[in-house]
């Protein structure tokens, strides 16, 4: 239900909300939270609009933020937003129960408008977790530099390219992806999450993109800054025309030899038009294990039991598994 309602306002809101610099993790996710919450506590509506209303006066997020600690918590304030909204509401506290399309209301004021036509009776019409579908991330960076990675990956192995063969990389892309991974020189592990520089970087020298590579350790690294340097991200045209509602990425890679390796891409690994399987995920939660010192049993233990997950007579027993 929250990520339902969530999803709903967001496809709702104009797209001026995110093009202007809100990051809709953090103000659109405050009433994903509030779904999810009044649903668990089994508010009625008046109660639940109420919560609407008070969560927006929480909800916030922006994308200059991008690359610092403040991103990541955008996402945990929203979530904590939810909770004490509906705690409220649940008390009797009030707030306007037509907050999202009041004229004065979300919509309105954080966006400039909405269509009314991808929110009004569309509620599970249909469920996004559905179509279409929601995206799993193959890497722990913004996902708008997933598809370049992917087939910078890909060439890497295709072709074994090696560090030492390349001259430079071209990354074309949309202006969009541009502008919004913003750290074309970062320097640390946190601006190394929005950079493509660095993304196909460490693919290229390391053949692996995990959390143990995002460290500051690791961008600060004379070889990883010095191949940061070769690589051209740039607004290409061509991915311009294909519009934001794809990710086209182009790459080529010029190697000193004179040959130029290229490839393309529209969507990410782990997209719902190219999703990850079971075992691919599993292998990223294994790593995700190892990068927090758990232990490989009880990894394994949540993989399996979350594969019976639709069967399991008691779901009770994986917050145990989760348990430290």
């Amino acid at each position: 239900m929250g990520v339902e309602v969530e999803s709903k306002i967001a496809e709702a809101i104009s797209p001026r909300h995110y093009n202007d610099g809100f990051h809709t993790t953090g103000t659109v996710g405050a009433f994903g939270s509030v779904a999810a919450c009044a649903k668990l506590r089994g508010l009625d509506a008046a109660r639940t609009a109420h919560a609407l209303g008070i969560a927006a006066a929480e909800a916030g997020g922006l994308r200059q933020n991008f690359g610092s600690m403040t991103k990541p918590f955008h996402a945990g304030h929203a979530a904590e937003a939810g909770v004490v909204a509906t705690d409220l509401a649940a008390l009797g506290w009030t707030a306007a129960p037509n907050i999202l399309e009041a004229q004065y209301g979300f919509f309105h004021a954080a966006g400039g408008g909405f269509d009314p036509t991808a929110i009004v009776d569309r509620l599970g019409k249909p469920w996004t977790f559905a179509s279409p579908g929601v995206s799993i991330k193959p890497y722990p960076s913004g996902s708008l530099t997933h598809p370049a990675m992917g087939e910078m990956m890909r060439l890497i192995r295709q072709y074994d390219i090696k560090p030492a063969d390349v001259e430079k990389i071209d990354v074309g892309a949309n202006h969009s992806m541009v502008t919004t991974l913003l750290h074309h020189h970062p320097s640390t592990g946190l601006q190394a999450k929005f950079s493509m520089e660095f993304g196909v970087s460490i693919l290229l020298l390391e053949r692996r993109a995990g959390l143990a590579e995002y460290t500051d350790t690791v961008v600060q690294r004379s070889d990883v800054q010095e191949m940061i340097r070769r690589v051209n991200f740039y607004v290409d045209p061509e991915a311009e025309q294909a519009g934001f509602d794809k990710m086209t990425s182009i790459l080529k890679v010029h190697l000193k030899d004179g040959r130029i390796l290229t490839g393309r891409a529209q969507f990410a690994k782990g997209s719902p038009a190219n999703p990850m399987s079971y075992d691919e995920v599993s292998d990223k939660f294994r790593g995700c294990a190892d990068f927090a010192h758990w232990p490989r049993q009880k990894a394994n233990a949540v993989i399996g039991f979350v594969k019976t997950l639709e069967s399991a007579p008691d779901v009770g027993r994986l917050t145990g598994l989760l348990t430290s």
